[in-house]
């Protein structure tokens, strides 16, 4: 019969795409691997995948045995986590995807509160934007992913703190002396913005007051817009949270309207996170709480 590592190594194996960054998940060499899933093929007596230089794709067969696989282990995982809650532990390793936002506050204050309290939790760290955690929660990379509102419908969302929207420029432009600004003082500003997938909401809030901005240049890293604006070379409208280590001569200015984005923690519908990841959002919740950016 099977075994649950050879269903493991099988489900890596596709997520990954390849057989070394499959052993390196797993901590197996390459050799494991394809032994695995060889004797995996063997004992079903199905072709399930498909070799070739680049990458590894499934078989009609193995599309359908990867299915089964698959939801065999998501029963495992909701197994394992039963009985860590009757055992009421607090260990284990816990993957969460990560937006580059929160990394620069909320996140060291919750792993340095992990590291004294919950030594038993590994957590790993996987960095991305919303495109990328929402795809690695779906197919199970991650356990839990930090994201902003509107999420997809496959997904529950715990709120964690709202992020204000402000705009910035330089020292020297010509609305640096206004007190508050308005969105159509920016109609016809150079822009610098965030790539979509790293931001979605200032382009949701300009469509919204149909304001089609001069976008001059787009950006996936923030503290490459933050330096190109201290240059003068545009304007932006960024999270507040991105500005904890901002340049000291960059002009942050609010808007006469408030506006924000909701940053929480999703996981997959129909999933059941462990003790620990469960825990690691109730951290994130009360240390919000007296998140810089709240103050």
């Amino acid at each position: 019969m099977p075994t649950l590592a050879q269903y493991i190594a099988l489900h890596t194996l596709i997520e990954t795409g390849n057989f070394t960054e499959t052993g390196l998940k797993l901590n197996l060499t390459q050799s494991s691997i394809t032994h695995a899933m060889n004797n995996l093929e063997k004992e079903l007596d199905l072709s399930l995948i498909i070799r070739n230089r680049n990458n590894v794709i499934l078989t009609s067969n193995g599309k359908m045995v990867y299915d089964h696989v698959s939801k065999i282990l998501q029963e495992q995982q909701k197994l394992d986590n039963t009985v860590a809650n009757l055992k009421k532990l607090i260990s284990g390793t816990i993957t969460v995807g990560v937006l580059p936002s929160v990394s620069l506050v909320l996140l060291p204050k919750v792993l340095s509160y992990f590291e004294q309290h919950y030594p038993d939790v590994t957590i790993q760290l996987k960095e991305g934007d919303y495109d990328q955690i929402e795809n690695w929660l779906q197919h199970g990379v991650v356990d839990i992913g930090f994201l902003a509102k509107p999420v997809s419908e496959n997904l529950i969302f715990d709120f964690i703190f709202e992020d204000q929207l402000l705009c910035i420029m330089a020292k020297d432009h010509p609305l640096a002396s206004e007190e508050h600004l308005t969105l159509n003082q920016l109609q016809d500003e150079r822009w610098i913005m965030p790539k979509q997938n790293i931001d979605r909401d200032v382009l949701r809030i300009l469509s919204k007051h149909k304001i089609i901005p001069n976008i001059v240049y787009e950006l996936s890293v923030d503290q490459a817009i933050l330096t190109m604006v201290t240059e003068n070379l545009g304007v932006s409208i960024v999270p507040k949270s991105i500005l904890h280590h901002a340049p000291a001569d960059l002009i942050q200015k609010n808007f006469t309207e408030h506006y924000a984005r909701t940053v929480g923690i999703a996981h997959k519908r129909n999933t059941y996170p462990s003790p620990a990841a469960m825990k690691f959002v109730e951290t994130c919740e009360k240390l919000a709480e007296n998140f810089p950016i709240n103050n």
